[in-house]
Protein backbone atom coordinates (compact mmCIF):
# COMPACT_ATOMS: atom_id res chain seq x y z
CA UNK A 1 0.00 0.00 0.00
CA UNK A 2 1.27 3.47 -0.92
CA UNK A 3 2.00 6.00 1.80
CA UNK A 4 -0.47 8.86 2.16
CA UNK A 5 1.03 12.25 1.35
CA UNK A 6 -2.05 14.52 1.64
CA UNK A 7 -5.27 13.84 3.54
CA UNK A 8 -8.47 15.83 4.04
CA UNK A 9 -10.69 14.93 6.99
CA UNK A 10 -14.13 16.61 7.19
CA UNK A 11 -12.53 19.69 5.65
CA UNK A 12 -14.67 22.80 4.99
CA UNK A 13 -13.96 26.36 3.93
CA UNK A 14 -16.26 29.37 3.39
CA UNK A 15 -14.82 32.52 1.83
CA UNK A 16 -15.45 35.84 3.53
CA UNK A 17 -18.77 37.43 2.50
CA UNK A 18 -19.96 34.25 0.73
CA UNK A 19 -23.20 32.66 1.91
CA UNK A 20 -22.20 29.05 1.32
CA UNK A 21 -18.98 27.05 1.80
CA UNK A 22 -16.83 26.53 -1.29
CA UNK A 23 -15.79 23.15 0.14
CA UNK A 24 -17.92 21.26 2.65
CA UNK A 25 -17.19 18.14 4.70
CA UNK A 26 -14.51 17.08 2.20
CA UNK A 27 -12.69 13.78 2.69
CA UNK A 28 -9.84 12.57 0.48
CA UNK A 29 -6.52 10.75 0.80
CA UNK A 30 -3.82 11.25 -1.84
CA UNK A 31 -1.05 8.68 -1.95
CA UNK A 32 2.56 9.25 -2.95
CA UNK A 33 2.94 8.74 -6.68
CA UNK A 34 -0.77 9.25 -7.43
CA UNK A 35 -1.86 10.93 -10.66
CA UNK A 36 -5.12 12.40 -9.38
CA UNK A 37 -7.53 14.36 -11.58
CA UNK A 38 -10.23 16.44 -9.91
CA UNK A 39 -13.07 17.49 -12.19
CA UNK A 40 -16.40 19.27 -11.77
CA UNK A 41 -18.35 22.31 -12.89
CA UNK A 42 -17.19 25.88 -12.29
CA UNK A 43 -17.67 26.73 -8.62
CA UNK A 44 -17.64 23.09 -7.53
CA UNK A 45 -14.63 23.66 -5.27
CA UNK A 46 -11.71 22.37 -7.37
CA UNK A 47 -9.61 25.52 -7.11
CA UNK A 48 -10.31 25.85 -3.40
CA UNK A 49 -8.94 22.34 -2.87
CA UNK A 50 -5.79 23.41 -4.74
CA UNK A 51 -5.49 26.57 -2.65
CA UNK A 52 -5.86 24.58 0.56
CA UNK A 53 -2.97 22.24 -0.31
CA UNK A 54 -0.80 25.26 -1.11
CA UNK A 55 -1.47 26.86 2.27
CA UNK A 56 -3.21 29.85 0.68
CA UNK A 57 -6.33 29.55 2.82
CA UNK A 58 -4.18 30.29 5.88
CA UNK A 59 -1.93 32.91 4.31
CA UNK A 60 -3.94 34.68 1.61
CA UNK A 61 -7.71 34.11 1.55
CA UNK A 62 -9.96 35.17 4.40
CA UNK A 63 -12.74 32.88 5.52
CA UNK A 64 -13.89 30.19 7.93
CA UNK A 65 -12.02 26.87 7.94
CA UNK A 66 -12.97 23.63 9.68
CA UNK A 67 -11.62 20.10 9.68
CA UNK A 68 -8.14 18.69 9.20
CA UNK A 69 -5.71 18.92 6.29
CA UNK A 70 -2.42 17.05 6.61
CA UNK A 71 0.73 16.99 4.49
CA UNK A 72 2.73 13.89 5.37
CA UNK A 73 1.04 13.76 8.81
CA UNK A 74 1.76 17.41 9.62
CA UNK A 75 -0.99 20.05 9.54
CA UNK A 76 -0.48 22.31 6.52
CA UNK A 77 -1.43 25.26 8.72
CA UNK A 78 1.79 24.62 10.70
CA UNK A 79 4.02 24.91 7.63
CA UNK A 80 5.44 28.18 6.34
CA UNK A 81 5.00 29.06 2.63
CA UNK A 82 8.76 28.65 2.09
CA UNK A 83 8.58 25.10 3.42
CA UNK A 84 5.59 24.24 1.26
CA UNK A 85 7.26 25.63 -1.87
CA UNK A 86 10.04 23.07 -1.54
CA UNK A 87 7.52 20.22 -1.48
CA UNK A 88 4.78 21.47 -3.80
CA UNK A 89 5.06 23.01 -7.25
CA UNK A 90 2.00 24.94 -8.43
CA UNK A 91 0.80 25.72 -11.94
CA UNK A 92 -1.98 28.34 -11.57
CA UNK A 93 -4.99 28.75 -13.81
CA UNK A 94 -4.40 32.46 -14.32
CA UNK A 95 -0.69 32.49 -15.06
CA UNK A 96 -0.50 36.24 -15.76
CA UNK A 97 -0.99 36.85 -12.04
CA UNK A 98 1.90 34.57 -11.07
CA UNK A 99 4.78 36.09 -13.05
CA UNK A 100 7.28 38.10 -11.04
CA UNK A 101 10.00 38.93 -13.59
CA UNK A 102 10.14 40.17 -17.20
CA UNK A 103 12.20 37.34 -18.74
CA UNK A 104 11.73 33.61 -19.30
CA UNK A 105 15.07 32.65 -17.73
CA UNK A 106 14.61 34.82 -14.64
CA UNK A 107 11.02 33.63 -14.18
CA UNK A 108 12.05 29.98 -14.10
CA UNK A 109 14.95 30.82 -11.79
CA UNK A 110 12.98 33.14 -9.50
CA UNK A 111 11.76 30.64 -6.90
CA UNK A 112 15.14 28.86 -6.87
CA UNK A 113 16.87 32.05 -5.74
CA UNK A 114 14.96 31.88 -2.45
CA UNK A 115 15.84 28.26 -1.73
CA UNK A 116 19.57 28.59 -1.03
CA UNK A 117 20.78 27.16 -4.33
CA UNK A 118 24.08 28.43 -5.69
CA UNK A 119 24.22 30.38 -8.94
CA UNK A 120 25.71 27.43 -10.83
CA UNK A 121 23.05 25.08 -9.43
CA UNK A 122 20.29 27.46 -10.52
CA UNK A 123 21.68 27.71 -14.05
CA UNK A 124 21.95 23.92 -14.28
CA UNK A 125 18.40 23.39 -12.98
CA UNK A 126 16.92 25.99 -15.33
CA UNK A 127 18.65 24.51 -18.36
CA UNK A 128 17.51 21.05 -17.32
CA UNK A 129 13.83 21.97 -17.21
CA UNK A 130 14.14 23.93 -20.48
CA UNK A 131 15.46 20.76 -22.09
CA UNK A 132 12.77 18.56 -20.54
CA UNK A 133 9.97 20.80 -21.83
CA UNK A 134 11.67 21.60 -25.17
CA UNK A 135 11.26 25.37 -24.78
CA UNK A 136 14.64 26.42 -26.18
CA UNK A 137 12.98 28.64 -28.79
CA UNK A 138 11.47 30.98 -26.15
CA UNK A 139 14.25 30.71 -23.57
CA UNK A 140 15.80 34.13 -24.32
CA UNK A 141 12.53 36.02 -24.83
CA UNK A 142 10.70 38.50 -22.67
CA UNK A 143 7.44 37.25 -21.18
CA UNK A 144 5.44 39.99 -22.86
CA UNK A 145 6.61 38.71 -26.25
CA UNK A 146 5.10 35.27 -25.69
CA UNK A 147 1.74 33.89 -26.71
CA UNK A 148 -0.60 32.68 -23.97
CA UNK A 149 0.35 29.09 -24.63
CA UNK A 150 4.05 29.88 -24.41
CA UNK A 151 3.46 31.66 -21.11
CA UNK A 152 1.75 28.52 -19.84
CA UNK A 153 4.86 26.52 -20.67
CA UNK A 154 7.00 28.97 -18.69
CA UNK A 155 4.67 28.70 -15.70
CA UNK A 156 4.99 24.93 -15.79
CA UNK A 157 8.78 25.14 -16.06
CA UNK A 158 8.90 27.48 -13.05
CA UNK A 159 6.74 25.11 -11.01
CA UNK A 160 8.88 22.03 -11.59
CA UNK A 161 12.37 23.59 -11.70
CA UNK A 162 13.25 22.59 -8.12
CA UNK A 163 11.83 19.09 -8.60
CA UNK A 164 9.10 19.19 -5.95
CA UNK A 165 7.61 15.88 -4.80
CA UNK A 166 4.04 17.12 -5.42
CA UNK A 167 2.83 19.07 -8.45
CA UNK A 168 -0.57 20.76 -8.37
CA UNK A 169 -1.95 22.18 -11.62
CA UNK A 170 -5.17 24.14 -12.17
CA UNK A 171 -6.25 23.73 -15.83
CA UNK A 172 -2.64 23.34 -17.12
CA UNK A 173 -3.74 22.66 -20.71
CA UNK A 174 -5.73 25.89 -21.07
CA UNK A 175 -4.76 28.02 -24.09
CA UNK A 176 -2.45 25.32 -25.47
CA UNK A 177 -2.55 23.99 -29.02
CA UNK A 178 -2.62 20.25 -29.67
CA UNK A 179 1.15 19.89 -29.99
CA UNK A 180 1.81 21.71 -26.71
CA UNK A 181 -0.95 19.76 -24.95
CA UNK A 182 0.81 16.54 -25.87
CA UNK A 183 4.10 17.99 -24.67
CA UNK A 184 2.70 18.99 -21.28
CA UNK A 185 0.78 15.74 -20.81
CA UNK A 186 3.93 13.78 -21.57
CA UNK A 187 5.97 15.95 -19.19
CA UNK A 188 3.48 15.38 -16.37
CA UNK A 189 3.42 11.65 -17.13
CA UNK A 190 7.21 11.41 -17.05
CA UNK A 191 7.29 13.27 -13.74
CA UNK A 192 4.69 10.88 -12.36
CA UNK A 193 6.78 7.90 -13.52
CA UNK A 194 9.67 9.33 -11.50
CA UNK A 195 7.50 9.11 -8.38
CA UNK A 196 6.08 12.64 -8.32
CA UNK A 197 2.53 13.05 -7.04
CA UNK A 198 0.41 14.87 -9.63
CA UNK A 199 -2.89 16.62 -8.81
CA UNK A 200 -4.81 18.17 -11.70
CA UNK A 201 -7.94 20.35 -11.41
CA UNK A 202 -9.74 20.49 -14.74
CA UNK A 203 -13.05 20.49 -16.56
CA UNK A 204 -11.85 18.36 -19.47
CA UNK A 205 -10.64 15.30 -17.62
CA UNK A 206 -10.87 13.03 -20.69
CA UNK A 207 -7.48 14.30 -21.87
CA UNK A 208 -5.86 12.76 -18.78
CA UNK A 209 -7.55 9.36 -18.77
CA UNK A 210 -4.58 7.49 -20.21
CA UNK A 211 -2.29 8.84 -17.47
CA UNK A 212 -4.50 9.18 -14.38
CA UNK A 213 -4.54 6.72 -11.51
CA UNK A 214 -7.77 8.26 -10.18
CA UNK A 215 -10.42 10.69 -11.43
CA UNK A 216 -12.89 12.21 -8.97
CA UNK A 217 -15.79 14.57 -9.57
CA UNK A 218 -16.81 17.43 -7.28
CA UNK A 219 -20.11 19.24 -6.97
CA UNK A 220 -21.06 21.91 -4.43
CA UNK A 221 -17.84 21.42 -2.51
CA UNK A 222 -18.05 17.64 -2.13
CA UNK A 223 -16.91 14.51 -3.96
CA UNK A 224 -19.89 13.04 -5.83
CA UNK A 225 -18.13 10.41 -7.96
CA UNK A 226 -14.85 8.57 -7.40
CA UNK A 227 -15.13 6.11 -10.28
CA UNK A 228 -14.90 8.24 -13.42
CA UNK A 229 -11.73 6.50 -14.54
CA UNK A 230 -13.60 3.24 -15.02
CA UNK A 231 -16.55 4.75 -16.82
CA UNK A 232 -16.92 5.32 -20.53
CA UNK A 233 -17.64 9.02 -20.03
CA UNK A 234 -18.03 9.93 -23.68
CA UNK A 235 -19.89 7.98 -26.32
CA UNK A 236 -18.80 7.66 -29.92
CA UNK A 237 -21.61 9.99 -30.90
CA UNK A 238 -20.38 12.68 -28.50
CA UNK A 239 -16.90 12.42 -29.95
CA UNK A 240 -18.14 13.02 -33.48
CA UNK A 241 -18.09 16.54 -34.82
CA UNK A 242 -21.55 18.02 -35.27
CA UNK A 243 -22.20 21.00 -37.55
CA UNK A 244 -24.87 23.63 -37.69
CA UNK A 245 -26.87 23.76 -40.92
CA UNK A 246 -26.28 26.89 -42.95
CA UNK A 247 -29.23 29.23 -43.01
CA UNK A 248 -30.21 30.64 -46.37
CA UNK A 249 -31.16 34.00 -44.89
CA UNK A 250 -27.70 34.88 -43.55
CA UNK A 251 -26.45 38.17 -44.96
CA UNK A 252 -23.38 38.06 -47.19
CA UNK A 253 -22.26 41.71 -47.13
CA UNK A 254 -18.61 42.20 -46.19
CA UNK A 255 -18.45 43.48 -42.61
CA UNK A 256 -14.72 43.41 -41.92
CA UNK A 257 -12.11 43.91 -44.61
CA UNK A 258 -8.38 43.45 -44.05
CA UNK A 259 -6.04 44.31 -46.91
CA UNK A 260 -2.28 43.67 -47.14
CA UNK A 261 -1.88 43.99 -43.37
CA UNK A 262 1.64 43.63 -41.97
CA UNK A 263 3.04 43.88 -38.47
CA UNK A 264 6.14 42.66 -36.65
CA UNK A 265 7.36 42.62 -33.04
CA UNK A 266 10.84 41.57 -34.12
CA UNK A 267 12.62 39.61 -36.80
CA UNK A 268 11.42 36.42 -35.07
CA UNK A 269 7.72 37.10 -35.73
CA UNK A 270 5.77 39.03 -38.29
CA UNK A 271 2.24 39.11 -39.62
CA UNK A 272 2.80 39.22 -43.35
CA UNK A 273 0.69 40.83 -46.06
CA UNK A 274 -2.59 39.51 -44.64
CA UNK A 275 -5.71 40.01 -46.76
CA UNK A 276 -9.09 38.84 -45.52
CA UNK A 277 -12.80 39.64 -45.97
CA UNK A 278 -15.32 38.52 -43.35
CA UNK A 279 -19.00 38.61 -44.16
CA UNK A 280 -21.70 40.03 -41.93
CA UNK A 281 -23.50 37.56 -39.69
CA UNK A 282 -20.86 34.84 -40.01
CA UNK A 283 -19.11 32.95 -37.22
CA UNK A 284 -15.42 32.63 -38.08
CA UNK A 285 -13.04 30.28 -36.26
CA UNK A 286 -9.48 31.61 -36.23
CA UNK A 287 -7.21 28.66 -35.47
CA UNK A 288 -3.50 27.90 -35.29
CA UNK A 289 -0.71 26.96 -32.93
CA UNK A 290 0.48 29.15 -30.06
CA UNK A 291 2.46 32.08 -31.42
CA UNK A 292 0.93 31.86 -34.90
CA UNK A 293 -0.42 35.42 -34.75
CA UNK A 294 -4.07 34.99 -33.78
CA UNK A 295 -4.08 37.34 -30.78
CA UNK A 296 -1.84 39.81 -32.63
CA UNK A 297 -4.43 39.98 -35.42
CA UNK A 298 -7.14 40.55 -32.83
CA UNK A 299 -5.22 43.47 -31.30
CA UNK A 300 -4.67 44.99 -34.74
CA UNK A 301 -8.39 44.77 -35.54
CA UNK A 302 -9.47 46.49 -32.32
CA UNK A 303 -6.72 49.10 -32.49
CA UNK A 304 -4.47 48.07 -29.60
CA UNK A 305 -1.65 47.62 -32.12
CA UNK A 306 -0.90 49.73 -35.19
CA UNK A 307 -0.07 47.92 -38.43
CA UNK A 308 3.20 48.67 -40.24
CA UNK A 309 1.21 48.81 -43.44
CA UNK A 310 -2.15 47.84 -44.85
CA UNK A 311 -5.71 48.70 -43.88
CA UNK A 312 -8.58 47.46 -41.71
CA UNK A 313 -12.11 48.52 -42.62
CA UNK A 314 -15.47 47.98 -40.96
CA UNK A 315 -18.48 48.74 -43.14
CA UNK A 316 -15.93 50.14 -45.62
CA UNK A 317 -14.75 52.70 -43.05
CA UNK A 318 -11.04 52.86 -42.20
CA UNK A 319 -10.60 51.84 -38.56
CA UNK A 320 -7.62 54.16 -38.08
CA UNK A 321 -9.79 57.15 -38.98
CA UNK A 322 -12.53 56.30 -36.48
CA UNK A 323 -12.51 57.81 -32.96
CA UNK A 324 -12.26 55.35 -30.09
CA UNK A 325 -15.92 55.75 -29.18
CA UNK A 326 -16.97 54.60 -32.66
CA UNK A 327 -14.60 51.63 -32.55
CA UNK A 328 -16.12 50.69 -29.21
CA UNK A 329 -19.64 50.92 -30.65
CA UNK A 330 -18.77 48.57 -33.46
CA UNK A 331 -16.57 45.96 -31.72
CA UNK A 332 -16.96 43.93 -28.54
CA UNK A 333 -14.05 41.84 -27.33
CA UNK A 334 -13.44 39.17 -24.70
CA UNK A 335 -9.77 38.59 -23.93
CA UNK A 336 -8.14 35.37 -22.73
CA UNK A 337 -7.63 36.70 -19.20
CA UNK A 338 -10.94 38.01 -17.80
CA UNK A 339 -9.29 39.79 -14.88
CA UNK A 340 -7.72 42.44 -17.12
CA UNK A 341 -11.18 43.57 -18.30
CA UNK A 342 -12.65 44.45 -14.89
CA UNK A 343 -12.87 48.10 -13.80
CA UNK A 344 -15.91 48.27 -11.50
CA UNK A 345 -16.48 47.14 -7.92
CA UNK A 346 -19.82 45.46 -8.69
CA UNK A 347 -20.58 42.92 -11.40
CA UNK A 348 -23.78 44.71 -12.48
CA UNK A 349 -21.80 47.90 -13.11
CA UNK A 350 -19.28 45.90 -15.14
CA UNK A 351 -22.04 44.66 -17.45
CA UNK A 352 -23.36 48.16 -18.12
CA UNK A 353 -20.01 50.01 -18.16
CA UNK A 354 -19.49 50.19 -21.93
CA UNK A 355 -23.09 51.23 -22.57
CA UNK A 356 -22.74 54.03 -20.02
CA UNK A 357 -19.47 55.21 -21.57
CA UNK A 358 -21.17 55.29 -24.97
CA UNK A 359 -24.00 57.39 -23.54
CA UNK A 360 -26.57 54.69 -24.23
CA UNK A 361 -29.68 54.43 -22.10
CA UNK A 362 -29.52 51.36 -19.88
CA UNK A 363 -32.50 49.12 -20.48
CA UNK A 364 -32.88 46.98 -17.37
CA UNK A 365 -35.05 44.49 -19.25
CA UNK A 366 -32.30 43.84 -21.80
CA UNK A 367 -29.74 43.45 -19.02
CA UNK A 368 -31.80 40.77 -17.31
CA UNK A 369 -32.67 39.09 -20.61
CA UNK A 370 -28.95 38.62 -21.21
CA UNK A 371 -28.50 37.33 -17.67
CA UNK A 372 -30.99 34.52 -18.20
CA UNK A 373 -29.40 31.11 -17.54
CA UNK A 374 -26.00 32.77 -16.94
CA UNK A 375 -25.93 31.89 -13.25
CA UNK A 376 -24.92 35.47 -12.43
CA UNK A 377 -28.31 36.75 -11.32
CA UNK A 378 -27.48 36.37 -7.62
CA UNK A 379 -23.93 37.70 -7.98
CA UNK A 380 -24.60 41.16 -9.42
CA UNK A 381 -23.53 42.95 -6.24
CA UNK A 382 -20.30 40.93 -5.91
CA UNK A 383 -16.92 42.29 -6.91
CA UNK A 384 -15.98 40.76 -10.30
CA UNK A 385 -12.60 39.63 -8.96
CA UNK A 386 -14.31 37.54 -6.27
CA UNK A 387 -16.12 35.36 -8.81
CA UNK A 388 -15.04 31.92 -9.95
CA UNK A 389 -13.20 31.56 -13.26
CA UNK A 390 -16.33 30.42 -15.11
CA UNK A 391 -18.38 33.25 -13.62
CA UNK A 392 -15.73 35.76 -14.70
CA UNK A 393 -15.84 34.38 -18.25
CA UNK A 394 -19.60 34.78 -18.41
CA UNK A 395 -19.39 38.28 -16.94
CA UNK A 396 -16.84 39.49 -19.50
CA UNK A 397 -18.98 37.98 -22.26
CA UNK A 398 -22.08 39.84 -21.08
CA UNK A 399 -20.07 43.05 -20.67
CA UNK A 400 -18.89 42.76 -24.28
CA UNK A 401 -22.35 42.26 -25.81
CA UNK A 402 -24.57 44.53 -23.69
CA UNK A 403 -24.07 47.52 -26.04
CA UNK A 404 -24.87 45.29 -29.08
CA UNK A 405 -21.68 45.65 -31.14
CA UNK A 406 -21.63 44.77 -34.85
CA UNK A 407 -18.59 42.51 -34.38
CA UNK A 408 -17.73 40.32 -31.39
CA UNK A 409 -14.21 38.90 -31.01
CA UNK A 410 -13.63 36.07 -28.53
CA UNK A 411 -10.09 35.03 -27.60
CA UNK A 412 -9.98 31.52 -26.08
CA UNK A 413 -13.28 32.20 -24.35
CA UNK A 414 -13.81 28.53 -23.35
CA UNK A 415 -10.43 28.18 -21.64
CA UNK A 416 -10.93 26.58 -18.24
CA UNK A 417 -14.70 26.25 -18.62
CA UNK A 418 -16.90 23.24 -17.92
CA UNK A 419 -19.43 21.88 -20.42
CA UNK A 420 -22.31 23.86 -18.92
CA UNK A 421 -20.47 27.17 -19.39
CA UNK A 422 -19.35 26.20 -22.89
CA UNK A 423 -22.91 25.35 -23.82
CA UNK A 424 -24.13 28.70 -22.48
CA UNK A 425 -21.57 30.62 -24.54
CA UNK A 426 -22.39 28.52 -27.63
CA UNK A 427 -26.08 29.39 -27.25
CA UNK A 428 -25.24 33.07 -26.84
CA UNK A 429 -23.15 33.05 -30.02
CA UNK A 430 -25.93 31.35 -31.98
CA UNK A 431 -28.39 33.99 -30.77
CA UNK A 432 -26.02 36.82 -31.76
CA UNK A 433 -25.49 35.25 -35.18
CA UNK A 434 -29.24 35.11 -35.68
CA UNK A 435 -29.35 38.85 -34.94
CA UNK A 436 -26.73 39.54 -37.62
CA UNK A 437 -23.67 39.94 -35.38
CA UNK A 438 -20.34 38.92 -36.90
CA UNK A 439 -18.40 36.70 -34.48
CA UNK A 440 -14.69 35.86 -34.65
CA UNK A 441 -13.70 33.02 -32.31
CA UNK A 442 -10.02 32.38 -31.58
CA UNK A 443 -9.79 28.89 -30.16
CA UNK A 444 -7.71 25.75 -29.72
CA UNK A 445 -10.85 23.84 -28.76
CA UNK A 446 -11.63 22.43 -32.19
CA UNK A 447 -14.33 20.08 -30.96
CA UNK A 448 -16.31 22.96 -29.45
CA UNK A 449 -15.79 25.56 -32.16
CA UNK A 450 -16.59 23.08 -34.94
CA UNK A 451 -20.19 23.12 -33.69
CA UNK A 452 -20.39 26.87 -34.33
CA UNK A 453 -18.18 28.12 -37.11
CA UNK A 454 -19.23 28.88 -40.68
CA UNK A 455 -15.59 29.06 -41.76
CA UNK A 456 -12.17 28.09 -40.43
CA UNK A 457 -9.16 30.32 -41.04
CA UNK A 458 -5.78 28.85 -40.17
CA UNK A 459 -2.79 31.01 -39.20
CA UNK A 460 0.79 29.77 -39.14
CA UNK A 461 3.86 31.94 -38.54
CA UNK A 462 1.85 35.08 -39.19
CA UNK A 463 0.38 33.95 -42.49
CA UNK A 464 -3.00 32.59 -43.51
CA UNK A 465 -2.43 28.95 -44.47
CA UNK A 466 -6.01 27.95 -45.23
CA UNK A 467 -9.60 29.12 -45.31
CA UNK A 468 -12.12 26.30 -45.28
CA UNK A 469 -15.95 26.37 -45.09
CA UNK A 470 -17.44 24.21 -42.35
CA UNK A 471 -18.90 21.61 -44.70
CA UNK A 472 -15.34 20.80 -45.85
CA UNK A 473 -13.57 21.04 -42.50
CA UNK A 474 -12.71 17.87 -40.58
CA UNK A 475 -11.28 18.10 -37.06
CA UNK A 476 -9.30 14.90 -37.62
CA UNK A 477 -7.51 16.48 -40.62
CA UNK A 478 -6.56 19.69 -38.80
CA UNK A 479 -2.80 19.11 -38.96
CA UNK A 480 -2.96 18.17 -42.63
CA UNK A 481 -4.46 21.53 -43.55
CA UNK A 482 -1.38 23.31 -42.21
CA UNK A 483 0.94 20.83 -43.92
CA UNK A 484 -0.79 21.55 -47.21
CA UNK A 485 -1.42 17.87 -47.86
CA UNK A 486 -5.16 18.39 -48.33
CA UNK A 487 -6.47 20.53 -51.14
CA UNK A 488 -9.22 22.98 -50.26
Amino acid sequence: MKDTTISFNNFSFKYLFRDHPAVFDFNLSISKGDFLVITGASGSGKSTICYSMLGLLENFYEGEKQGILLLENDAISNLQPAELSKIIGYIPQRIENSFATPYVFSEIAFSLEYQNYSKSEIVTMVHSVVKDLSIHSIFEKKLNELSEGEKQLVAIAAAIANEPSIIIADEPLSNLDQANKKLILNALYQLNKKGKTIVIATHEYEEYLQFASRVIKMDKGRIVDENLLTKDSTTKEEKKRTLITTKNDVKTDVKLSIEKLSFNFSDKFQLSDTTLDIEEGKVIALVGDNGSGKTTLLKLIIGLLKPKKGSIKIDNLEMKSLPWIEKTRKIGVVFQNPDIQFFEEKSIDEITLISKNLGKKINSDSVFDNLENSGLEELLQYNPHSLSHGEKRRLTFLSAIQHKPDILILDEVTSGLDDTNKSWIKNQIETLKGEGTTVIVISHNLKWVSKLADEFIGLQNGQIKFRIPRDQFEVESYGDYFAGSIQE
